[in-house]
């Protein structure tokens, strides 16, 4: 297994590309900081797929799940950055 859980991450969020046009998921992620069921399902999937089973599955579903939030988290920031010139 050579799939990195950002290459998977980026599968996530591609897959679910057009379901969070149709929705404002990033305000439920930011808030919550977590993905809903729907979205779970699709990371748990996309992480089988690459191979994974059992103890890595489960180990990989959580870390592509936080790097989803974190990304979303990160592209939803709209606070004006500091320090610079």
């Amino acid at each position: 297994m050579t799939t990195t859980a950002r290459a998977l991450a980026d599968q996530v969020r591609e897959a679910r590309r057009s379901a969070w046009s149709k929705s404002d998921h990033a305000t439920a992620i930011v808030q919550t900081e977590q993905l809903n069921p729907e979205d779970t399902k699709v990371v748990r999937q996309i992480v089988a797929d690459a191979g994974y089973q059992g103890e890595e599955l489960e180990q990989m579903v959580k870390q592509v799940s936080d790097l989803v939030i974190g990304t979303v988290e990160a592209l939803a920031d709209d606070m004006p950055a500091t320090g610079g010139d």
